[in-house]
């Protein structure tokens, strides 16, 4: 169609759909450079250690590291075709209605439901081993993390509902609003966060009566520290995530969208990576007994 010429309007349009797929493949980018270097450093450690877990969360880092692969290759391919989209409507492809145009619409549609599918996917992972590092930090107490795997649960069920209903719309509309999803995630990161947090206090006190140096107590205080920051940012980013989505255009919320895939892998692996190098301590009571009979001791979270 030599002589169409696009209108202003419809070319706004496909032009803003293309650089918020763009947007979100930078961010995207950026943070999977900073995932590479922390799953090295973190697979090293884990390989050289041989902490209580170190085999599980040696093959959670893996598939979470498969998962922003995945992810990021999907952004890369679904970048791409928002761009092929653009050229096909620039050359009216869309305003023929043509197979071809229809046909890298669906495609690029279905990268995007492939990427929100990845994406709870690896929710799941990320909150299963922070659900893990919970449940060691109880001593293997079931009861403590039941709440979190609930709440786990029933949030990758409406996640992943929400997302097919989003990518694939009814007449009859969405059941299930895809920010509530993200809403329970954040309850569930909140809920680790405080028996994680509370767990290791309860301990530091316990430590503190047994009359433990102040080193051993300031290594508490860093392990309380390094929970809440990693659950700190982690529930910030969806936070601020959800409130762009409703109130901003989607060059500007698709950034953060871009860059939640690989948060959600840097966090727990900075976690492993952090604990590797010393820098924090678990809860455990064992700990505490060790200490009192003038060992040194050093765990991790």
């Amino acid at each position: 169609m030599a002589d169409y010429t696009i209108a202003a309007s419809t070319f706004s349009q496909f032009w803003e759909i293309a650089t918020a797929e763009l947007n979100a493949t930078l961010t995207e980018m950026l943070f999977y450079g900073v995932l590479l270097v922390l799953v090295a450093f973190a697979l090293n450690l884990l390989v050289r250690r041989r902490a209580a877990g170190g085999p599980i969360l040696l093959i959670a880092t893996c598939l979470m590291f498969l998962l922003a692969t995945v992810q990021f290759i999907a952004r890369i391919l679904a970048s791409q075709k928002a761009f092929d989209v653009l050229y096909l409507a620039v050359e009216g492809q869309f305003a023929s209605n043509s197979a071809l145009a229809r046909n890298a619409a669906a495609q690029n549609l279905a990268l995007n439901f492939v990427e929100d599918v990845l994406l709870v996917t690896n929710n799941i992972v990320t909150d299963g081993m922070l659900i893990y590092r919970c449940f060691l930090i109880w001593e293997r107490n079931y009861y403590a993390v039941a709440a979190p795997a609930i709440l786990l649960f029933v949030s990758s069920i409406l996640s992943y509902l929400a997302a097919y209903e989003g990518d694939y719309p009814t007449a009859a509309g969405p059941t299930v609003d895809l920010r509530f999803g993200f809403a329970l995630s954040v309850l569930t990161n909140i809920v680790l966060v405080g028996l994680t947090a509370g767990r290791i206090l309860f301990t530091r006190r316990k430590a503190q009566i047994a009359g433990m140096h102040r080193q051993v107590l300031e290594r508490y205080n860093t392990a309380t520290a390094m929970v809440l920051e990693s659950g700190g940012i982690l529930c910030a980013w969806v936070i601020v995530y959800v409130i762009l989505r409703s109130i901003s255009p989607p060059t500007v919320w698709r950034v953060f969208r871009g860059g939640m895939a690989q948060i959600l892998n840097i966090v727990p692996t900075l976690i492993v990576v952090r604990v590797g190098l010393g820098h924090s301590m678990s809860g455990s009571d064992s700990t505490l007994k060790g200490s009192q009979r003038g060992e040194k001791t050093a765990t991790s979270v």
